[in-house]
């Protein structure tokens, strides 16, 4: 079985999920960036605070893009009264999240191709999330694969079809807290995954008619508002955003 991105993180989190193959890129990765674990670590806790916030504001139903394995911390671990729906686009993902939530309630995963809401069929949303009322859409580890006119479109197709107020928990890779090493974006390219990388100032024009709640656009590190740690590096800004009610 040839290495899988998803399981890769997963090995870096600490689960259970992944193969040899898996292990020696995860590596490999690691030889040209050592604070890869670390990264994915911190993004994850970012998923999880960024969550709980969603959460706390009265959302119960989220739907997740691009959402690999769902196992360490995932969504429905941290809002486990949630109703949470997982999507991807790749069916070893797909099948390997069934598999881990065939005996959890009030999850499903099934396909969609995060660049193509289209792609998301409405029954397998009702199915598992009932009658839509507030969504909690998580985008994550996604938008670094999208350019920024397909983005700024996908955006606004989120938000055409999130009801009145709905949240959106974002992040977006960059240079400018930490440099990704030429041998790591040397890599991303070899595996067909080239990364886009946005500054602060790029990734505002792309949220549309999204508004930033008061948590702003900062290092995923940092959202909301916590102290920085030295010992915790990332490549990411995280950000929620809302649709007024």
């Amino acid at each position: 079985m040839a290495p899988n991105t998803a399981r890769i993180i997963d090995f870096w989190l600490g689960g259970a999920h992944h193969t040899h193959a898996d292990r020696e890129s995860a590596r490999a990765f690691e030889e040209a960036c050592a604070e890869y674990p670390a990264i994915f670590q911190g993004l994850r806790r970012y998923i999880g605070r960024a969550c709980r916030f969603v959460a706390d504001a009265g959302v119960d139903q989220f739907c997740v893009f691009g959402a690999g394995v769902p196992a360490c911390g995932n969504v429905h671990e941290v809002v486990p009264n949630a109703r949470v729906l997982y999507t991807d686009i790749d069916r070893e993902n797909i099948a390997l999240g069934r598999e881990i939530l065939s005996s959890v309630h009030r999850t499903g995963y099934v396909y969609c191709d995060a660049a193509d809401l289209s792609t998301l069929d409405p029954e397998e949303v009702r199915r598992t999330l009932g009658p839509i009322r507030r969504l909690g859409l998580v985008f994550v580890g996604v938008a670094a694969f999208i350019p920024d006119d397909k983005l700024r479109d996908v955006f606004e197709q989120l938000y055409a079809w999130a009801p009145p107020g709905s949240y959106m928990v974002l992040d977006f890779d960059t240079d400018s807290l930490m440099p990704h090493t030429t041998r790591v974006l040397e890599m991303m390219e070899a595996i067909g995954a080239p990364l886009i990388l946005r500054t602060r100032e790029e990734i505002t024009p792309l949220l549309g008619r999204w508004r930033v709640t008061e948590g702003g656009i900062q290092p995923v590190t940092l959202w909301p508002n916590l102290k920085p740690e030295a010992d915790q590096p990332t490549f990411m800004f995280g950000s929620v955003v809302y649709k007024p009610a």
